[in-house]
């Protein structure tokens, strides 16, 4: 599925990035919402490191392993809708904890944090406009290998997964990984740019 017909972006880039207005009265969306925080099914993965939360109002959480373990979560707020999603992301980062609030249709991958990055792909699983070929990076929301640095801190994801591909060809580059790897790396960077203001 194209991501532009789901979010009905061929209207050109600058209509794209708007906002839809608001719609009068409560979406089935905000509903469901609403009936996964009252039936209190939220599950928890915890170490002694960390803990995460997942439910149908969590669009996404997980964690950075390492010296100091790095958490994020995205939570759908209370006014979001299948047209204007918003979601509260928060969690702890190498520096320290973050928690801020943020529409799904105005991030952009070439100034994101790693958290925020996650949202979106995690978003585009969701509704379909976003579906990997590749059965063992399901749910990845960078190639193998590539890190993510600091989950809260802002950087430009699209040219850091062209230097990613670029390093395939590079023969004094190392580690090296396989085709499947880059490969996913080019699917990724053009999932991405489609939301990416430099693109």
């Amino acid at each position: 599925m194209n991501v532009g017909a789901l979010f009905d972006l061929t209207a050109g880039y600058a209509a794209s990035r708007r906002r839809s207005s608001r719609s009068s009265g409560p979406s089935a969306f905000a509903e469901s919402l609403a009936a996964e925080r009252e039936s209190f099914s939220h599950r928890f993965i915890q170490s002694p490191a960390f803990s995460l939360r997942m439910g149908e109002n969590i669009l996404c959480s997980g964690g950075v392993g390492g010296a100091n373990a790095q958490t994020y979560e995205a939570e759908f707020t209370d006014d979001s809708t299948d047209e204007d999603p918003v979601v509260r992301i928060r969690g702890k980062a190498n520096s320290g904890t973050f928690d801020h609030t943020c529409h799904i249709r105005d991030i952009d991958p070439s100034n994101a944090s790693y958290a925020e990055l996650a949202a979106l792909n995690r978003w585009l699983c969701r509704t379909g406009a976003y579906r990997t070929e590749f059965s063992s990076r399901e749910g990845s929301v960078l190639p193998c290998g590539m890190d993510c640095g600091d989950v809260s801190k802002k950087r430009n994801f699209i040219s850091g997964l062209q230097d990613f591909i670029a390093s395939a060809s590079n023969p004094h580059h190392y580690p090296k990984y396989g085709p499947e790897t880059y490969a996913h790396a080019r699917e990724l960077l053009e999932a991405y740019r489609r939301f990416s203001r430099d693109a």
